[in-house]
């Protein structure tokens, strides 16, 4: 059963996210700030954190970097991260950042399923509505 971690301070955004990848496969944990979900990585290994790239005091980027930081410090073991964005212009900052996948918004329940699916699958997933038409 993976254990998903959503880390938004938007409520709207978390039961959104959850509405879509609810089930009796998934352990959902929701989290409202980066500092939170650090505490929370030291003592377990969620199989995803799927991170809003607007979160109070922590955004995604610096989330995403602190992650790759403390897993090549072993403070915290290997975690994979998506990245729910605001616009494409944020693309290559999260791919610098080291991020596993990341989605665009406006998101449906099928757009974050899909990412999902792919991340815990294959162990990345870009969205397509980041290219060009």
């Amino acid at each position: 059963m993976p254990l998903i971690y959503i880390v938004s301070d938007s409520q709207n955004l978390k039961n959104s996210v959850s509405s879509a990848i609810a089930g009796p496969g998934n352990e959902l944990v929701e989290l409202s700030s980066g500092i939170e979900l650090m505490e929370l990585l030291k003592e377990e290994n969620p199989d995803l954190v799927i991170v809003d790239l607007q979160v109070a005091n922590m955004g995604a980027t610096a989330i995403t970097l602190d992650i790759r930081l403390g897993e090549k410090a072993n403070r915290i073991k290997p975690t994979k991260v998506l990245v729910m964005l605001d616009r494409r212009a944020d693309v290559f900052m999260t791919r610098r950042s080291g991020a596993d996948g990341f989605i665009i918004k406006p998101l449906d329940s099928l757009k974050i399923k899909r990412a999902v699916n792919a991340i815990l699958k294959s162990g990345s997933y870009e969205d397509q509505a980041f290219m060009p038409a």
